[in-house]
């Protein structure tokens, strides 16, 4: 009697309910409807992920772009830190050589100050022995 439903496109399942569906067709089908639920939420779950992943990586990029500036930063305040400290050396060197210039000077005078003094002491002393 089975038989004569099937080739009517009639089926009737385990608990003897009448059905439009092969019972196994059925079953499959419900089974196909799982493990696309399934799939579908491991879908949306690996979109979550992705999404968490996303967000973390957008912000380490935030992080390494702001510690990049900041390393630029710090460098170029080396930088002017070191032509600031070239400029001052150069600026002592050329003091250091002003000061020598003078020395020089002062030297060549306090020499021919000495002369002179000699010179007059010397006509001092001819004076005291003439008289």
């Amino acid at each position: 009697m089975g038989e004569e439903f099937g080739k009517s496109g009639l089926f009737i399942d385990d608990l003897y309910a009448l059905r439009v569906i092969d019972p196994q067709v059925a079953n499959e089908t419900n089974e196909l409807k799982e493990e696309c639920e399934q799939f579908t939420d491991k879908l949306a779950e690996f979109r979550r992920i992705i999404d968490q992943f996303a967000n973390i990586i957008e912000t380490f990029a935030v992080e390494v772009d702001q510690e990049k500036m900041r390393a630029v930063g710090v460098q170029n305040m080396l930088k002017t830190f070191s032509k600031q400290r070239e400029s001052e050396q150069q600026q002592i060197q050329s003091e250091i050589i002003e000061k020598m210039v003078e020395l020089d000077k002062l030297k060549i005078e306090y020499q021919y100050l000495q002369r002179i003094e000699s010179e007059q002491q010397e006509m001092i002393d001819a004076f005291y022995q003439h008289q």
